[in-house]
């Protein structure tokens, strides 16, 4: 089996320009996009009404009037689509480059992302180390080192960070993929399409199901259904990454399953070295 086989979709880079583009990502997303300053990111996820995540983006400001944002190709691409009437309204414009990523392992912070021109012509942002890594988004005349899409996957991966991939698209909710833990979701911000329903589960309730790392000795795909042994489903594959013949996974998963067996129902393989992540962080109390 090829190491890129189950290769989740590779990320794009987009261009958000016009004076409403600040305003269009607050009033549209889980995360807090006012009064930014260049050099400013966040992690930030679009709903539905229902609460569901239609998309999650890495956004970094370069200017007042343009914004770069990281996300899944065809996601990306569907959300464009989605967000027509309201980029009109904004009077912004969403645009895809063809700029590469590439991500490494890294223990360096710092408060924003370094953005570098070449007369005038910007053509690189350099993201600082989050969940023990950083990124690199540059312009395509730039020479990058690295297998861009795997180095981001593996890191993702590494940090528990939850993506969204095509076949997904609309079926969790930000508290199933832990964004209300790694700093994806603002509470505090008020409202954006969905916030009602986010907000009610965290302030009201627990989450019914939480993100664990898994592995599994068949290839896996995002959205792949996951059964307890009396074959009811308790959770579903986030993200598959394939690697020596071991599928590294990111589950969201009813947490009482992890101590018991979980398979995939597809295949029946069994999905094993199940652990919940950011157990630390989570701090949810109510009734289940």
């Amino acid at each position: 089996m090829s190491a890129d086989a189950d290769l989740n979709q590779p990320d794009v880079i987009m261009r958000l320009t016009g004076q409403g583009g600040a305003e269009l990502l607050h009033g549209q997303t889980t995360a807090n996009f006012k009064q930014l300053v260049p050099g400013e990111h966040r992690y930030a996820a679009f709903c539905n009404p229902k609460g569901r995540v239609l998309a999650d983006i890495r956004a970094v400001m370069i200017s007042d009037e343009l914004t770069l944002l990281r996300g899944r190709l065809p996601v990306m691409h569907q959300l464009a689509e989605h967000l027509k009437p309201f980029l009109m309204f904004a009077r912004a414009q969403l645009e895809q480059t063809d700029w590469q990523i590439v991500a490494c392992q890294s223990t360096e912070t710092a408060e924003l992302a370094t953005i570098e021109y070449d007369q005038d012509q910007l053509t690189s942002v350099l993201l600082p180390a989050s969940d023990g890594y950083q990124e690199q988004w540059a312009a395509r005349q730039v020479q990058l080192e690295g297998n861009g899409a795997r180095d981001l996957a593996w890191c993702e991966l590494s940090a528990a960070r939850a993506r969204v991939e095509t076949q997904t698209i609309g079926q969790y909710l930000p508290q199933d993929l832990n964004f209300d833990l790694n700093e994806t979701v603002n509470f505090t911000k008020g409202c954006y399409t969905g916030q009602e329903i986010v907000a009610r589960l965290h302030y009201r309730g627990t989450p019914k199901r939480r993100l664990h790392r898994a592995l599994s000795s068949v290839t896996a795909s995002p959205g792949e259904i996951l059964v307890n042994n009396s074959d009811q489903p308790v959770g579903s594959v986030v993200n598959p990454l394939s690697q020596d013949e071991i599928t590294h996974l990111l589950i969201e998963l009813v947490p009482e399953a992890a101590s018991g067996p979980v398979v995939l129902r597809g295949s029946g393989a069994a999905v094993t070295s199940v652990v919940r992540c950011h157990e630390e962080q989570d701090q949810s109390t109510g009734p289940r």
